[in-house]
C-alpha cells in the first residue's frame, strides 16, 4: 500500500515537471501597445457644403454621422440650424426667435 502511494507521488512529480518544462519552451507573443491618444483630443467635423438655388447648406459630420446642418437662405433671412442632440437622427430646429433654448456642448465619452 505504501509502495503504491510512493509510486503515485513520484509519477505526479515527474509529470508536473514535464508540463512545467513544456510551458517554458513556448515562445510568448509580443503584446501590441495601444495607440497613444493625445489628451484633450476632439474629433474634427467633416463639413460638406451644398449650394442650392435659394439656400446654402453646410452638413457637419463626426465619425461619418450627420450631427448638424446649417441652412443659410440667400434671400436675406438669418441662418438656422438643425441639430441632432442625442445622435439618434432626430433633428431639432434652432435659430433666432425660434423659442428653443441654447444647446450645450455634448461629448461622447464611451461608445460601443
Amino acid at each position: 500500500m505504501c509502495n503504491r502511494i510512493l509510486i503515485i507521488m513520484a509519477l505526479s512529480f515527474l509529470t508536473t515537471g514535464f508540463f512545467a518544462a513544456e510551458n517554458k519552451t513556448k515562445t510568448k507573443k509580443p503584446v501590441q501597445e495601444a495607440p497613444k491618444v493625445q489628451r484633450g483630443y476632439v474629433p474634427k467635423a467633416e463639413i460638406t457644403i451644398v449650394e442650392g438655388e435659394d439656400t446654402l447648406v453646410k452638413e457637419y459630420r463626426i465619425n461619418g454621422q450627420l450631427r448638424a446642418i446649417k441652412v443659410t437662405p440667400k434671400s436675406g433671412f438669418p441662418p438656422y440650424y438643425l441639430i441632432d442632440r442625442q445622435g439618434t437622427g432626430e433633428f431639432v430646429k434652432l435659430g433666432p426667435d425660434m423659442g428653443e433654448e441654447m444647446t450645450v456642448p455634448n461629448w461622447i465619452l464611451i461608445e460601443w
